[in-house]
């Protein structure tokens, strides 16, 4: 059994493979007790320890838990080791997570293509027809927008993050929904349609992240969604060095 680690800078989430299957996927707060986690999945014993993470300061938390709880050493992904050719100026750069989505849309879709992380931020990653990863774009995670946007406006109060049955609302609860849910479905319609004019191709669209199981369907454009990306990545990047 493998373990992976998705840290991320407001979640973290665990894969649980047999192999190359995924058996199980978790979700923590990263405030949440290490060792609890690891003790509680100890059943699995895991012959191997996989993580990446874009918060440098947990990373060697969870690698010494880790070890401490299963007595495995952990692969740590980074631009190095990914066995793909980030054609960008500065590959150090991008997060760990980006390049295990690229990873995972080469090894079980097609190019070219544009994934869509809605996380903390929403990232787009671009991948030409030669399997080359060549930038993307970050913008505001949907959350975060909400998030931000309540904590400016003194008025305005908490708001369940759904899409409103129209896009006009008849209180301020529905029109903070219509503008963050609707806006962000444009946003993407808007960005994927760019993406595809400046690389004059009709690129292969993949969602994932969090918020893409409210997005997915909203989406008019053909795309694949995969919830489990990242993790999937994680595993084929691991694989690809042993």
């Amino acid at each position: 059994m493998k373990l992976t680690i998705d840290i991320g800078n407001t979640q973290i989430k665990f894969g649980i493979f047999d192999k190359l299957e995924l058996v199980n996927s978790i979700y923590y707060n990263g405030n949440d007790d290490i060792y609890k986690i690891l003790k509680s999945i100890k059943k699995h014993h895991f012959s191997q320890s996989i993580i990446s993470s874009v918060v440098p300061e947990l990373t060697l938390q969870y690698k010494k838990a880790v070890f401490e709880v299963f007595n495995i050493d952990s692969f740590i992904i980074n631009n190095k080791n990914c066995k793909i050719n980030l054609n960008v100026p500065h590959p150090e750069t991008v997060g760990s997570d980006r390049i295990c989505n690229v990873a995972a849309a080469l090894k079980l879709y097609n190019i070219p293509a544009i994934i869509i992380d809605f996380g903390t931020a929403t990232t787009y990653d671009v991948i030409n027809k030669e399997g080359n990863f060549i930038g993307g774009v970050i913008a505001p995670g949907v959350k975060t927008s909400a998030e931000y946007l309540i904590k400016k406006a003194a008025l305005l109060s908490d708001t369940e993050l759904a899409f409103p049955e129209k896009v006009i609302g008849k209180n301020t609860n529905e029109n903070i929904q219509s503008g963050i849910m609707y806006g962000a479905v444009d946003q993407l319609k808007g960005m994927i349609n760019r993406i595809n004019n400046e690389t004059n191709i009709k690129n292969n669209i993949i969602l994932t992240g969090g918020f893409s199981k409210l997005l997915s369907p909203k989406l008019s454009i053909n795309h694949t969604h995969d919830i489990d990306l990242t993790l999937k990545g994680m595993i084929f990047i691991n694989e690809s060095n042993n």
